[in-house]
């Protein structure tokens, strides 16, 4: 499941490297256009001949509404979750898949980006995972990346799914109501993020994130909305 706004930059290598896939498994791509004002849904269109691929327009905007619409739409019983931005290696698929199991109800991957320059690409790949083990020390249960997670479709909906009128952190939230239900497994082989949320710098972009977790739990904000790019 792929949400999207705006994206005709980088969807297309995004879905390329969902047909270039090395898997056994039959798998569905949907791309949730949320609105976009651009071409993303015409680039999306050329790869219906390639994958089997679903597009489907939500009204509501948001990250949360686009996550929520797409996860209803899916068929299979392991939902997959990536970003427009998002470039994902051949084993993906069966990488997050083959490591659910009876106690293992999610996995999620680290990610790393290589549009930085060489100094910032390097401390981002570095922080990225590290941030992760921390988050699981403080909260016990590792965070649903939406770049790059999986999930058991019936522990998702037990879970209550994604909270469609979330702006931001919507990933997040959802992995605090799955880790109630099991293990969620985080497997460090990452994929490839864009970096443009840090285009201004890796402290700016960094406190972008922390500054929306602080308003969204600290504070219990109700409506917290982050305006980088999905």
């Amino acid at each position: 499941m792929i949400p999207a706004y705006n994206e005709e930059k980088y969807i297309e290598n995004c879905l390329r490297s969902l047909v270039d896939q090395d898997t056994n498994l039959k798998y569905e791509v949907i791309v949730v256009d949320n609105n976009s004002k651009d071409a993303t849904v015409e680039v999306a269109q050329t790869f219906k001949d390639k994958l089997n691929l679903r597009i489907i327009h939500e009204e509501k905007q948001g990250r949360g509404a686009a996550r929520a619409r797409g996860f209803k739409e899916a068929k299979g019983e392991i939902i997959l979750s990536t970003d427009a931005d998002a470039i994902v290696y051949p084993d993906w698929i069966n990488t997050l898949v083959n490591r659910i199991s009876e106690e293992v109800i999610a996995t999620t991957t680290s990610c790393k980006t290589l549009d930085l320059g060489p100094l910032k690409n390097a401390i981002f790949n570095f922080f990225q995972p590290t941030a992760t083990y921390i988050y699981r020390v403080f909260f016990g249960y590792y965070w649903l990346a939406g770049f790059s997670f999986a999930i058991k479709k019936d522990i998702y909906i037990k879970s209550g799914g994604f909270n469609s009128n979330l702006q931001a952190l919507e990933d997040p939230d959802l992995a605090s109501r799955v880790a109630k239900f099991g293990k969620i497994k985080f497997i460090n082989k990452p994929v490839i993020f864009s970096g443009r949320r840090f285009k201004k710098g890796l402290l700016s972009g960094i406190f972008a994130y922390i500054k929306t977790f602080i308003l969204a739990y600290a504070l219990k904000r109700e409506s917290v909305f982050m305006g980088n790019p999905r």
